[in-house]
């Protein structure tokens, strides 16, 4: 049995914080692999996708190409309706039957997750990697684990990394004003950006 980490997110664009975030998570989380899900149409985050959702996976896979135990789905961008992370993890249930899913969250996603859609199916599906970064407090962090622990059978792993100091809002912000991003962003996304002439408008 493979342990498989889910790494979804809008990604826009991908940063060198997701690649530390996710190597980090495949050593203390002991995860085989790593797959990159870039959202197509997040139900929960309609004014963060603010590039075209095929500009998203191409930086993703760009980001990720030297990773050998990285891979990209591009299960919910191929999809028009919205990205619900129970149905794709239901998806994903099918294509590794034989498998461990390990869904990977940051602590403030954590808390919030008994409002997701079906949060009942992704804790049946998945065993839930937190990525406690430092930015919500361990007591809330712990508490939401006993949660759902009473409320859903959950298997939650609580793993420490150090903060990263890197945002995609900042980074989109910092774009915007040709400010100098090498080692923040890899250097083929920023390619890419140049080349595609995104991030130029101003985002909300």
């Amino acid at each position: 049995m493979l342990r498989i980490g889910i790494f979804g997110g809008t990604f826009s664009p991908p940063h060198m914080g997701h690649i530390y975030i996710a190597r980090e998570a495949m050593q203390k989380a002991k995860l085989n692999k790593m797959i990159f899900i870039p959202c197509g149409n997040p139900y929960h985050k309609p004014k963060t996708a603010p590039v075209d959702v095929k500009h998203r996976f191409d930086m993703v896979r760009l980001a990720i190409e030297n990773e050998p135990d990285f891979e990209i789905s591009d299960i919910e961008v191929r999809s028009a309706k919205p990205s619900y992370t129970a149905e794709t993890l239901e998806i994903l249930e099918r294509l590794y039957p034989d498998d461990r899913l390990c869904f990977l969250v940051g602590g403030d996603s954590l808390i919030d997750m008994r409002g997701w859609y079906k949060p009942e199916e992704i804790f049946k599906r998945a065993e839930v990697i937190v990525a406690n970064r430092g930015g919500v407090d361990s007591v809330r962090i712990d508490a939401a684990v006993e949660e759902y622990r009473q409320l859903y059978g959950a298997c939650i792993t609580v793993i420490d990394i150090n903060p990263v100091e890197i945002s995609a809002t900042d980074i989109r912000a910092r774009l915007k004003d040709g400010a100098e991003l090498s080692g923040i962003v890899p250097e083929k996304v920023l390619e890419y950006i140049r080349e595609n002439e995104l991030y130029k408008e101003s985002i909300e």
